[in-house]
């Protein structure tokens, strides 16, 4: 099992799914964690692959809710990390693990696509 530290980023590259653009792609250091076991709204588990388009909803204790790209979050010293955009860089939230209330993830369906 990989563990989704600072010490195992790597980099990737996404395209830019904005049209008629003349952006290029977009890169970011992401975390190396293959997919995750998850339960879905019927209580089954599946496996959900991580992709650039998966987003993570973290509700904190005092009810505030706040996303993340899936693939940019790590933890660090009970610090969960993550990235809360593709276009601004340094844009991120850091969230104590012990202020978690609930964690939530889903596809977005947004056309991000690995490039590399």
């Amino acid at each position: 099992m990989i563990a989704a530290s600072s010490e195992n980023m790597k980099e990737s590259e996404i395209n830019t799914p904005l049209i008629g653009n003349n952006w290029r792609n977009i890169k970011y250091y992401s975390n190396n964690v293959e997919g995750l076991f998850v339960v879905d709204k019927k209580g089954e588990e599946l496996y959900l692959r991580n992709s650039p388009s998966i987003e993570m909803r973290v509700t904190h204790i005092n009810g505030k809710r706040y996303y993340f790209y899936f693939d940019t979050v790590i933890l660090e010293n009970n610090v969960l990390m993550g990235s809360r955009s593709r276009f601004i860089s340094g844009l991120t939230r850091n969230i104590p693990l012990d202020s978690i209330v609930k964690i939530e993830v889903q596809d977005g369906g947004k056309k991000f696509a690995y490039q590399n």
